[in-house]
């Protein structure tokens, strides 16, 4: 068992070593699919908003056609009633002349409206196509520099890591199961100790288990942290 040990505390350490690396290496994956996911976001939302634009431009030429449609519409109602013979045909003129320039001051309007709203898009659409394309290159530029960071963290990991494979085949199944349950749920799953304190939780060990741990004939466990506890006597000896 003190060999199993001493290889469990040398695994543990070149594991702890390597942890800043592996959460970086965590980390680059998932901060790219951020960005990414970012890069989609306003790429849909620059679609909806050409669309949008689209959409504007269609109405404001709508509205134009039927504006040209009432004033010609108006002049012939003019025309009906310099030529009218009759006080009923000039009433009847009038009321043609009046619906056309409401209805031509209502196209006015929603022109104006429309008008308004084109510019506004057309100045947003402008910022978002910016924020877009800056966000795309900061991406693509990040992309590039971590395949070479992810290449040299990889590269620092295997010296790290270097021989860890011996250590764990001298450890049994068992131990090195319970150690990796351990290691993914909180950091430094083994502690080296030199007295009777666990030096992760600071607090003390019953005095039996400080007495055992020293003996080293089997696994340890802080009662308090759950972290393995391995005594610098076993390992130095």
């Amino acid at each position: 068992m003190r060999e199993e040990l001493v290889a469990l505390a040398k695994l543990a350490e070149m594991d702890d070593s390597a942890r800043d690396i592996d959460a970086e290496l965590k980390q680059i994956p998932q901060r790219l699919e951020e960005m990414r996911n970012s890069v989609l976001t306003l790429e849909t939302m620059l679609a909806q908003e050409r669309q949008q634009l689209s959409e504007a431009e269609q109405l404001k030429a709508k509205q134009t056609s039927e504006l040209k449609e009432r004033s010609e519409g108006l002049q012939r109602a003019r025309k009906k009633v310099a030529q009218a013979t009759s006080i009923r045909e000039a009433d009847a003129g009038e009321r043609e002349v009046e619906a056309n320039r409401r209805a031509i001051k209502e196209r006015e309007d929603e022109l104006g409206r429309i008008a308004q709203a084109i510019e506004a898009k057309t100045a947003s659409l402008a910022e978002r196509e910016k924020d877009f394309e800056e966000t795309k290159t900061s991406l693509q530029t990040d992309e590039e520099s971590s395949k070479t960071r992810v290449a040299e963290l990889e590269e620092q990991r295997a010296k790290l890591l270097d021989g860890r494979d011996v250590l764990a085949a001298k450890v049994s199944k068992t131990i090195i199961k319970r150690y990796e349950r351990l290691k993914t749920g909180i950091p430094n799953a083994v502690i080296i100790i030199s007295d009777g304190t666990c030096t992760a939780c600071r607090m003390a060990l019953p005095p039996q288990l400080t007495i055992e741990l020293q003996r080293a004939n089997e696994l340890h466990q802080c009662p308090h942290c759950r972290r393995i506890i391995i005594h610098k006597a076993v390992v130095e000896g």
